[in-house]
């Protein structure tokens, strides 16, 4: 079966023991065709970056790491903006020999400028996990913005596992979009399917305030460190709020972080997820998104009156100022199919980011209007 694995398929495996780990993995981390990794025991920081390849990351590690802790559940250890961090996982996976899987992080994560990527034992390749891997797995972190304050236990990225290959064909895609609207523009129609392959949706950066409110934000550096299990924090100490500036857009400085939102609207029923194509290099010199996974019933409600949830973008140039301007097209979101409906959907039981407006990590308050659920 080309699809992804849903809930009930990855709490099976975790029955078998092929997801596997010493603090056995609870029920929160299960998504509807996801799993959460959490942060597990070990941590070191790096000199640099690096790929496993064939030496492991076990000798790796004895050239390029430069310090080395033990998380603890209570008292959290402080990442530093600009430094790389490399966290032994607390899941261990032993797949079957067809079943492969794919990382990204999480909502949160992204939204904080954190970037997160997953490395197998002898990877060849950040966030891919391939058919039958055993092993263990490790994060590495960068905060890029700000400082960061993280736990054994806390999430900061997820897993997919999938058997061939999911995606949606043309037709197909066409097909879903004509009847359950996917994707749809501002005044509810649907969003055109793009040509390219593998088929897709484009999507594009809304810069128009609909309730005077902001219409973007932009990282204060320098701030206190952002202790990931911490609620209401100020939002103000943090970013600065961006206006709506009609036909001039915003030009957007180098290695700046801002979250924007798109104009489109997702529903994403519960027989099919998502995910966001990886930076094309076509739209500018810029990174427009760091979590790239959507799972089955993000921004869908079982009525059929729900009117979809936007997607924020976490965008950073490079090298050069670029102009940013309303409707801008900026990256695409492929469709997959799922094995079978989940048996618990995206915010069934609550969630910070379910029918979204504009807004920032749940870390944060909200000022006035710029958190809310609508337009």
């Amino acid at each position: 079966m080309n699809a992804i694995l849903t809930s009930q398929t990855l709490r099976d495996l975790i029955a078998k023991q092929a997801i596997q780990a010493l603090i056995p993995v609870q029920t929160a981390q299960l998504q509807p065709s996801s799993l959460d990794l959490r942060l597990g025991a070990r941590a070191w920081q790096l000199q640099c970056s690096f790929l496993p390849g064939g030496q492991g990351i076990e000798r790796k590690l004895g050239r390029l790491a430069t310090a080395s802790w033990r998380l603890d559940r209570d008292q959290p250890l402080v990442l530093h903006a600009g430094g790389v961090y490399l966290v032994e996982l607390e899941e261990v996976l032993e797949l079957p020999e067809d079943v492969w899987g794919r990382t990204n992080p999480k909502s949160s994560t992204g939204r904080l400028d954190v970037f997160v990527r997953v490395l197998t034992d002898r990877g060849i390749a950040f966030d891919t996990i391939p058919a039958g891997y055993r092993g263990r797995l490790f994060l590495e972190i960068t905060p890029q913005s700000f400082h960061v304050a993280v736990r054994r236990g806390d999430c900061l990225g997820q897993l997919r596992l999938a058997r061939g290959r999911p995606g949606l064909d043309a037709a197909q895609l066409a097909t879903w979009q004509k009847r359950e609207s996917l994707c749809t523009w501002s005044d509810g129609s649907p969003a055109p399917v793009a040509d390219d392959l593998p088929p897709g949706i484009l999507l594009s950066v809304d810069l128009e305030s609909h309730d005077g409110g902001p219409v973007g934000y932009t990282a204060r550096r320098h701030q206190p460190p952002i202790d990931l299990a911490h609620r209401n924090l100020p939002l103000k100490r943090y970013w600065n709020s961006l206006s709506a500036t009609g036909d001039e857009g915003h030009v957007l400085e180098p290695e700046q972080f801002y979250i924007f939102a798109t104009r489109e609207r997702l529903r994403i029923p519960p027989q099919l997820c998502a995910e966001l194509v990886a930076f094309d290099a076509t739209k500018g010199e810029l990174r427009t998104h760091y979590a790239g996974f959507i799972d089955s019933g993000f921004g869908w409600s079982e009525s059929g009156d729900a009117p979809g949830a936007r997607l924020v973008l976490e965008i950073r140039t490079h090298d050069v100022p670029f102009l940013l301007e309303h409707g801008q097209a900026l990256f695409r979101v492929e469709f997959l199919h799922n094995e079978m409906i989940p048996d618990v959907l995206y915010g069934a039981s609550g969630s910070s980011y379910q029918m979204q407006g504009l807004k920032l990590a749940k870390q944060f308050g909200c000022a006035s209007g710029s958190c809310a659920s609508g337009s």
